[in-house]
């Protein structure tokens, strides 16, 4: 009977079994393949061991997309905690209408659930170069200024990060304003007993409950960021030059516009390299915490 549903669960499982290892599996094993082949558009796969790697550091563009993917990374993951633990305590602990606040979140998701390119051609919208771009209309007609400031060109980090903020708000406040919920309502009245005002609150009671989920919601962000490219492509294209190039829109421009395919593996394998490092450096911190959390 056990082995029957053993072979029982393993049929129900094949289908999915098979779906990951066609789409994830074999791609990463093709990935490592890749990153230290020759490949390119004759698709000749002549194997020349580390020799890409070597060109990644040598690359003379390499500093410079190394800082703007920290910039990137480092203001996004900044900016999303804070504005997320606003909205989540204003909106949850505050506001104490679930109406209110449900309507609030749901427009907070509108940019979340947008497609990318959609909200991408928004943003080039809003920010185009001529006097009929909206922010241009705008500025023009406060500033009584005449010429039309092209606003991607000059601002091209501050703009992939404002539109990155935008799209990341929704589920880091939703996942705080979950977590604020359950906190159980007799710390707040021992601490309105004890006299304490709403922010001494904040800071006693709900920050210090919330500190797990900052941590998964920064780690959360930080894999996501670091292999994210897909609203700096359509609204800059890493330009100008190499102004707002990341790391992983680099892999794409090498592999996909250049037609180096080993070259943008190996890439693609340094930043995997990256994110399996800092994901065990996590886990190790996490660990220790609770460690300490057990031994208080």
């Amino acid at each position: 009977m056990k082995r029957k549903n053993n072979l029982q669960a393993y049929a129900f499982l094949t289908p999915f079994l098979v779906l990951v290892t066609l789409l994830y599996i074999l791609p990463a094993i093709l990935t490592v393949v890749m990153a230290f082949t020759g490949l390119d558009k004759t698709f000749e796969w002549s194997f020349v061991g580390i020799k890409n790697f070597r060109r990644v550091f040598r690359d003379p563009n390499t500093p410079t997309i190394i800082v703007n993917t920290l910039i990137y990374v480092g203001v996004c993951i900044t900016g999303t905690l804070i504005i997320d633990l606003f909205f989540a305590i204003m909106t949850t602990y505050f506001i104490k209408s679930e109406r209110s606040s449900s309507l609030f979140k749901g427009i907070l998701m509108i940019p979340m659930i947008t497609p990318a390119v959609v909200y991408s051609v928004l943003w080039v919208w809003l920010l185009s170069s001529t006097a009929d771009g909206f922010l241009n209309k705008l500025f023009m007609g406060l500033t009584g200024a005449d010429t039309p400031v092209n606003w991607i060109a000059k601002y091209p980090m501050q703009v992939v990060i404002c539109a990155k903020l935008l799209t990341s708000i929704a589920y880091g406040t939703i996942i705080f304003s979950s977590a604020i919920k359950s906190i159980p309502e007799n710390q707040f009245k021992a601490a309105r007993v004890d006299g304490a005002r709403e922010w001494e609150i904040v800071k006693s009671i709900i920050l210090p409950n919330l500190r797990f989920h900052v941590m998964f919601i920064a780690l959360w962000e930080t894999l996501g960021l670091l292999t994210d490219y897909v609203t700096i492509l359509l609204i800059t294209d890493g330009g100008p030059g190499k102004a707002s190039e990341t790391w992983a829109l680099s892999a794409y421009h090498k592999a996909f516009i250049d037609g180096k395919y080993g070259y943008g593996a190996a890439i693609s394998l340094i930043l995997i390299l990256v994110v399996l490092v800092l994901m065990i450096a996590i886990s190790i911190v996490n660990a220790r915490m609770e460690r300490r959390n057990a031994d208080a």
